[in-house]
């Protein structure tokens, strides 16, 4: 398989202070200060951006800050109405001139200039509308300085909303040559008005494809007045918007607590810790950079240890 993993989550924000609060004081991770020093981050003058990264199992989340008003952070803080939010994910590619040249011949168009080698982002117009960066793979490890304190084990996967299943398997599916996890297609068919409790309530049809070990879990509303449908009503104007990111807690009510001293927003409420297993949260996008954040301590779907196979 060509794509071997997310590589990081890409958010921008008017300051890098926002992203250490909600991620090193909310979640308990770390600042991966060998790669990003403290305080200040990376100065990137080739993006005009200041950076921060932090690791979250495999993957890391990424902090832009603007450093001049002409840098693409700078741009999406100014369309947003100077709110910081998700921006992009960065996928890993182990042959990235030959997956980048695979991802054209099948309907993905690179935005601007590429030297073939390094980094690129796909024209948006050509992926739903999501921004989406191939990168080289470079065998991320994480030292065990910056795994933070141990709350948070992982990211479970990066949620997507779309208008329609057809779109999102051509895009992961015939462009990207994922393989969807059918055992964990669900919500075909909302629940009855009456019966819409807890996570009823936004009644969605879940398509997944694994990826490394995060998946790519994309929501489609089944009704039109669910908060869900109304992203896609609002965002999802070329088909695709990011919905939100599931960090992977074993102690879900630990890591909700922890969140809630920070000052973090939760929504809604989970059982109580009488209830170990199979227990989801969600903070508000207000308390943490402008992203829907779910949490959760599911086990991966049958997906997860499929060899993932396809003729390229």
């Amino acid at each position: 398989m060509p794509f071997t993993r997310v590589h990081h989550v890409g958010l921008a924000a008017p300051d890098l202070e926002q992203g250490k609060h909600v991620f090193v004081d909310g979640f308990g991770l770390a600042i991966d200060e060998h790669r990003t020093p403290w305080p200040g981050g990376l100065k990137n003058a080739q993006e005009g951006v200041a950076q921060i990264q932090i690791p979250i199992g495999e993957l890391y989340y990424e902090v832009s800050a603007p450093l001049n008003d002409d840098s693409i952070a700078a741009k999406f803080l100014e369309a947003n109405g100077g709110r910081p939010g998700m921006w992009y994910i960065s996928i890993a590619s182990t042959d990235i001139r030959k997956d980048v040249e695979g991802l054209v011949s099948r309907g993905a168009r690179i935005r601007g200039n590429w030297n073939g080698q390094g980094p690129v982002f796909l024209d948006t117009a050509s992926t739903l509308g999501l921004l989406l960066q191939i990168v080289p793979e470079e065998h991320y490890y994480v030292h065990p300085m910056y795994r933070g304190n141990g709350v948070v084990q992982g990211m479970a996967h990066i949620g997507i909303a779309a208008k329609k299943a057809e779109l999102t398997r051509h895009l992961w599916g015939d462009i990207f040559g994922l393989i969807e996890d059918k055992g964990a297609e669900r919500g075909l068919e909302p629940p009855p008005p009456g019966e819409r409790t807890g996570a009823a309530q936004d009644p969605v049809h879940l398509v997944e494809f694994p990826l490394g070990g995060v998946v790519i879990e994309t929501s489609i509303p089944t009704t039109t007045d669910s908060g869900t449908a109304k992203l896609v009503e609002s965002r999802a104007t070329m088909g695709g918007t990011f919905h939100h990111t599931c960090p992977w807690a074993y102690d879900v009510h630990r890591f909700l607590d922890q969140v809630k001293e920070a000052g973090i927003q939760q929504i809604g409420s989970v059982p109580g810790p009488e209830v170990s297993r199979r227990v989801t949260g969600w903070l508000h996008p207000r308390s943490c950079l402008g992203m829907l954040v779910e949490v959760w301590n599911r086990l991966p779907g049958p997906g997860h240890y499929e060899v993932q196979k396809h003729p390229m």
